[in-house]
């Protein structure tokens, strides 16, 4: 039951990473052999149960802009690479030993096609996931580590508050431009209409 119901969930994850990847790159750049590898593997093994739904809801990621979406493909793809070592460390359920070498070929071709993507294009991110993984496991109880924290606060308020006002200058200087083409618009419409 429980061996049934953990391939039924894998199932469902393959299912979430073909919806994922339609949502999050555009359809050309998914390969067609890949595409047909999670149908194929889709096929296979029905959903029962739960199967509605998405891994990433598409609405969260549409909300962010280009750089925190990098940040997040980043690890979605990392956390399909487990996904995917799970998936094939799993017992098999039948004597269909070509059935599964097939599935499990299927598999090992996501797998290194996503950890491919994430090597080559996400390598930047891998490293700042890293960084917020190793600031999420910090000790914030320990007396040493509050103390660093406190000594540190300075720059690292300077540093965020510089950084949130470099960008409002940034929204500002997109929109002067704007401002001031309408203005000029509005202003040239009033001398020809005098």
């Amino acid at each position: 039951m429980a061996l049934a119901l953990g391939r039924s969930l894998s199932l469902f994850m393959l299912v979430c990473m073909s919806v994922c990847l339609s949502v999050c790159l555009p359809v050309a750049t998914v390969p067609g052999k890949m595409l047909e590898t999670i149908k194929t593997l889709s096929l296979q093994h029905p959903q029962k149960g739960q199967s509605s739904g998405s891994f990433f809801p598409r609405e969260t990621l549409n909300k962010m802009d280009d750089g925190d979406k990098r940040v997040v493909l980043g690890k979605v793809l990392e956390v399909y690479d487990k996904l995917f070592d799970q998936m094939l460390s799993q017992p098999p359920t039948d004597s269909q030993s070509e059935e599964k070498k097939k599935e499990e070929a299927g598999i090992r071709y996501l797998q290194e096609r996503v950890t491919l993507l994430r090597r080559t294009q996400y390598k930047k991110h891998l490293l700042l996931t890293s960084t917020l993984e190793q600031l999420g496991n910090i000790q914030i109880n320990n007396s040493v580590v509050q103390s660093k924290a406190l000594w540190d606060l300075p720059w690292l308020f300077d540093e965020a508050s510089s950084l949130a006002e470099r960008k409002r200058r940034s929204l500002r200087r997109r929109r002067a431009p704007r401002k001031s083409a309408l203005r000029s618009h509005v202003l040239a419409k009033l001398r020809r209409a005098v």
